[in-house]
């Protein structure tokens, strides 16, 4: 059940209107029950026995990125972030999800499954791409411009422990998460080689599995606590510096997902809270570093694209700019709209492509303006979404990490 202290969060919507001004789904789609002010009231509604939940009210919960633009601009403190996904759960309690949603988050879920099926996913994965059609298309990205699996999982191509070759300055705990482990093998090595090159051995903990936050951001909180949990028992900071994450989303998870679900499940959340106050994204861990004195120049114009999941609910704004900003000869040029949602939003792109494409056009436009050879943010899905749609292969679509990595080799 949605928890008191959401059920009242409703009453404090004034209906000002100022959450649709900044919702980029509204902007494309301009009907209130797309809208944040919308999707609250009829929460409210059903809370307060006036509607029932519906299918029709589940999709238009789900006509969400969930990229908090309304929560930070809320004057009113309304958490719509929390709200939304709150009542998601209460949808699947009621209505379920359609079957293949529930095959992937079990799939992301079970530590023996999801490694069996990459595994075959990487044997078959050439004919089954010669298989699809050129104008194939996952969601809004181009079959052409998926990327591929790693040669082996990140997680089985080093040890638990990586040590620097030099003096030992520091010890992290590092959460690989699903998208490293299995497709972006060059930004888990890049934060690898990086780290140790500063002098910062790195445990990477062999056990752990998926984050949990695509199971709880579609309602299935059940599933999540399986990994919730065992993330829990494998992360205790202990005597490290930090617990670096080199994805927004998987960030967010560790540092605020899992108490907020913990919490509305009425489990004990006190491992939770002290995991997220030593969950570091990589660049806020690295910018502290004094990075700048073990980098070489790096020719070139790089642009940033803030995560939603990193600029609004981790805060975290600066940090990445500055070490792009470090690397000598590189040029840093801001984009139009930096902060706002690319489009992908997880699921939400292949639920809803057509939107999705209206708001990534948008967001494409923006980095070809900057002329720049780079566009640079730190989240997978992110970097899936921008570039499947950005159509032009001289501009490269990197981790900040890479370009730091690239710059001390």
């Amino acid at each position: 059940m949605i928890s008191e202290q959401l059920r009242e969060q409703v009453y404090s919507c004034i209906k000002c209107g100022l959450c649709m001004n900044t919702c980029p789904v509204y902007r494309q789609l301009y009907f209130e029950g797309a809208s944040p002010r919308g999707k609250v009231q009829l929460i409210k509604k059903i809370l307060e026995g006036e509607l029932e939940i519906s299918a029709y009210f589940s999709s238009l919960l789900h006509t969400c990125l969930l990229c908090e633009t309304c929560t930070v601009n809320c004057p009113s403190g309304v958490d719509l972030n929390r709200l939304m996904k709150a009542a998601r759960a209460e949808v699947v309690r009621k209505l379920g999800l359609p079957l293949e949603k529930r095959a992937l988050y079990s799939l992301l879920s079970r530590n023996r499954l999801l490694p069996f099926f990459m595994f075959w996913g990487r044997t078959l994965e050439t004919p089954l791409r010669s298989l699809i059609l050129k104008e194939g298309r996952a969601g809004t990205i181009p079959a052409t411009r998926l990327p591929r699996l790693n040669s082996r999982p990140l997680l089985d191509q080093y040890p638990q422990i990586v040590s620097p070759a030099g003096p030992r300055v520091g010890r992290v705990l590092y959460f690989v998460g699903c998208a490293t482990n299995y497709l972006f093998e060059n930004v888990g090595r890049a934060v690898i080689t990086t780290l140790n090159s500063m002098g910062i051995e790195v445990i990477i903990p062999r056990a752990q599995v998926c984050c949990g936050f695509p199971a709880g951001q579609a309602g299935m909180r059940k599933i999540a606590l399986r990994n919730i949990r065992q993330n829990l028992e494998l992360f205790d900071p202990g005597d490290a510096d930090a617990v670096v994450v080199d994805c927004a989303t998987c960030g967010t998870a560790l540092k605020k997902e899992y108490a907020n679900i913990l919490e509305e499940m009425g489990e004990n959340a006190e491992a939770a809270r002290r995991l997220g106050q030593k969950v570091q994204d990589i660049s806020e861990y690295l910018s502290k570093l004094d990075p700048a004195k073990y980098l070489k120049p790096v020719r070139g114009r790089v642009t940033y694209h803030d995560p939603c999941h990193l600029l609004r609910s981790q805060g975290i704004k600066e940090p990445p700019r500055n070490l792009l900003k470090s690397i000598p000869d590189m040029e840093f040029v801001e984009m139009a709209g930096a902060d706002v949602c690319c489009g992908g939003g997880g699921a939400f792109q292949f639920d809803h492509p057509d939107v999705a494409a209206g708001i990534t056009k948008n967001k494409v436009q923006a980095i070809m303006e900057t002329g720049a050879h780079f566009v640079a943010t730190g989240c997978p899905g992110c970097r899936l979404q921008i570039h499947g749609s950005l159509g032009d292969e001289s501009i490269k679509v990197v981790h900040p990490v890479e370009l730091l990595a690239l710059a001390i080799s």
